[in-house]
């Protein structure tokens, strides 16, 4: 009967430890997005594809994702570290920290060597004459478009908030957090959709690594700890 229930107990763990199980609805917004990104990009094409989305301008949208995209990745990025801090576990606070900086230095390095003659659209349409909506007194960026690194932000804290709580219909809100970045970045003409896309994986398989990593590094700690006292004993 022990046995069986130290059985339970562990198969209960695994399932608790085990990131898609935890925050599956954070998986399935996150592939729909990247899968119609990628598709859609595929079947008009890079170009296309961003001058299309960019006839759809509001001034209402110009202003909610002027504030909202930075907002959305960079000072809840800091709010959520010091909450992570002060009022979680450490494990949590280190999900955090070591995945936005590992994938951020991953990023800045494909940025600087391999994409940094890459023109945003922003610049890019402006140089070949053709016709394009932008937000107004908002800054053009140049180059460097690929990958996005608020998308990639985004895809961190959207995981992170999804770990705090086991309710589907708030890690489905938590979730929504990537798209509507991704989507804010896209129609700010900061990126083209392909860039989101890229921003987006690194984010997830960074963060997924840390986690693991983690995850394992703790729990041989604790069986180390374990086993001193079952020694000592």
């Amino acid at each position: 009967m022990q046995e069986i229930k130290k059985q339970i107990n562990t198969a209960s763990i695994h399932q608790q430890k085990d990131l898609f199980l935890r925050i599956w609805p954070f998986f399935v917004v996150f592939f729909v997005y990247n899968f119609a990104a990628v598709a859609l990009t595929q079947y008009f094409g890079r170009d296309e594809l961003h001058l299309y989305f960019n006839k759809f301008s509001y001034s209402y949208l110009d202003r909610f994702f002027v504030y909202y995209t930075d907002f959305g990745t960079v000072y809840l990025f800091i709010l959520l570290l010091a909450y992570l801090f002060f009022k979680e576990t450490k494990r949590r606070f280190l999900y955090l920290l070591i995945a936005e900086s590992t994938a951020s230095i991953i990023s800045v390095f494909f940025k600087n060597v391999y994409f940094n003659e890459v023109l945003r659209p922003g610049y890019y349409f402006t140089q070949k004459k053709i016709d394009i909506v932008l937000v107004k007194d908002y800054a053009v960026q140049m180059a460097s478009t690929f990958p996005s690194g608020h998308s990639l932000t985004a895809t961190i804290l959207s995981m992170t908030l999804c770990l705090l709580t086991k309710d589907r219909r708030v890690q489905l809100v938590f979730a929504l957090l990537f798209p509507s970045i991704a989507v804010s970045r896209i129609y700010l003409s900061r990126h083209f959709a392909i860039d989101t896309v890229g921003g987006s994986l690194i984010g997830f398989f960074i963060f997924i690594f840390t986690y693991y990593i983690i995850n394992s590094i703790t729990d041989w700690r604790l069986d180390q700890k374990f086993l001193k006292n079952g020694k000592s004993k």
